[in-house]
């Protein structure tokens, strides 16, 4: 079987690879029947005829070109692949900005050494955690661990140390801190507006560490200047990598912000780790079993 691979494979995956696959990277691509790809193009799409299964190495498969990618040829995603470092990085995320380290790291820079920003306990209070997906999940153990009230928002419910809502609203009300890991389709775009934000509480820390499209930045950025003590935390932008786009955020004193650095892009052997579960699922899928993350069209189309 030809598979179709468009970046380049760390030495391991490769060699895993060549014992089930013929590698291809170029030129006739007319008898590839599977594709490996952190993203792909329309016009390569156009150019493998015989494709019947996409293999994703990211967890987000909203960049995919959905239109171009023939309704009977199977997708998969690599949900989970990377979810112990985003949890982590999620949670330093909340924790750095919350607990006053960052502002007190600024004062003491500045010379100024007086204790006179209160310190809140996470302990006892609401924190929202919006998508329950492997990512969610574990933020969501952790925070009710150190004893919060967990508030856990998606669309299909899961058990858990928290209480359940599908209800946005219901999640972010009175929140002191919320943490999102929603992925991006066309039932979360600009899911969480202005009006959401200001149902929290006045000095409440939002992070996301799913998609920047799922918040409306104009209301994100409304919510900042009406509120000086509200932290907004965020290690995706809407600008995705061109950053610049959105440098406005960047300046202002209640942001903190870092370029897309909680999985795969700051850190090789998450990215390695990420390469890896892909071709296991992909050999899982050339050998005949039920290959896991198979997405929904339906949720991009």
């Amino acid at each position: 079987m030809e598979l179709y691979v468009n970046f380049e494979l760390p030495p391991e995956a490769e060699e895993e690879l060549r014992k089930y696959f013929k590698i291809v990277r170029g030129g006739d691509l007319g008898n590839v029947e599977a594709a490996l790809v952190s993203r792909i193009t329309a016009e390569e799409l156009a150019k493998m005829p015989r494709l019947k299964f996409i293999q994703v190495v990211t967890a987000g498969l909203d960049h995919l070109p959905w239109e171009s990618i023939p309704p009977h040829v199977t997708v998969a995603g690599n949900a989970g692949s990377n979810a112990d470092a985003v949890a982590e990085f999620a949670l330093a995320l909340l924790l750095a900005p919350y607990k006053r380290i960052i502002q007190y790291g600024e004062k003491m820079k500045r010379g100024d050494y007086g204790r006179d920003v209160e310190i809140p306990l996470i302990q006892g209070e609401k924190v929202a955690v919006l998508g329950l997906g492997e990512i969610g999940t574990r933020v969501g153990k952790i925070l009710a661990a150190l004893g919060a009230q967990v508030r856990g928002f998606s669309r299909t419910p899961k058990e858990g140390p928290w209480r359940f809502t599908n209800s946005l609203e219901e999640a972010l009300r009175e929140a002191r801190a919320a943490v999102c890991a929603l992925p991006l389709n066309k039932h979360t775009r600009g899911l969480v507006k202005y009006q959401h934000l200001a149902l929290m509480a006045e000095d409440a820390v939002f992070v996301n560490v799913g998609r920047a499209e799922v918040l409306d930045r104009d209301g994100v950025l409304r919510i900042l200047k009406e509120r000086p003590q509200f932290i907004f935390a965020s290690d995706v932008w809407w600008g995705r990598n061109d950053f610049a786009k959105d440098a406005e955020f960047f300046s202002l004193p209640n942001v903190v912000a870092t370029p897309w650095v909680a999985g795969g892009y700051g850190n090789e052997r998450v990215w390695r780790q990420m390469v890896m579960e892909a071709v296991r699922n992909l050999i899982t899928y050339a050998t005949g079993g039920r290959p896991r993350n198979i997405a929904k069209r339906e949720d991009y189309i």
